[in-house]
């Protein structure tokens, strides 16, 4: 059987255990067999574990920050796309971080501008 080094190690160093110790203290927990919870229980469960925390009374009301990278692009796209065809209805910016809206031949169309979050 393997076991995790890196979790033998931080047993042997927090607990002060010798290598055997720490993998038969695995082993133990491995095999540990919890009874099964009848859903009274696990109402019980779950509101103990959720402790002292407060629950919110009213939603927190979060300030948007303003993209002028993202307006700048859209306004950019539109008067672009506006420029270049006379088959075209006005267009319409919908969202002015992400949306513009156009008719073209009697169909309507949307372009979306998305931003993906850096990692």
């Amino acid at each position: 059987m393997k076991f995790d080094e890196k979790q033998i190690a931080l047993y042997m160093k927090n607990l002060g255990l010798t290598r055997e110790e720490a993998i038969q203290t695995i082993i133990d927990e491995d095999e540990d067999n919890l009874p099964d919870l009848t859903p009274e229980q696990k109402k019980v469960e779950k509101a103990m574990m959720r402790a002292d925390r407060k629950e919110e009374t009213a939603p927190r009301k979060r300030e948007r920050k303003i993209d002028a990278d993202k307006r700048f692009l859209i306004q950019y796209l539109a008067d672009a796309i506006d420029g270049t065809c006379d088959a075209l209805d006005p267009i319409q910016i919908i969202n002015p971080e992400r949306e513009i809206e156009f008719i073209y031949h009697g169909t309507k169309y949307r372009l979306t501008l998305a931003k993906p979050r850096v990692k």
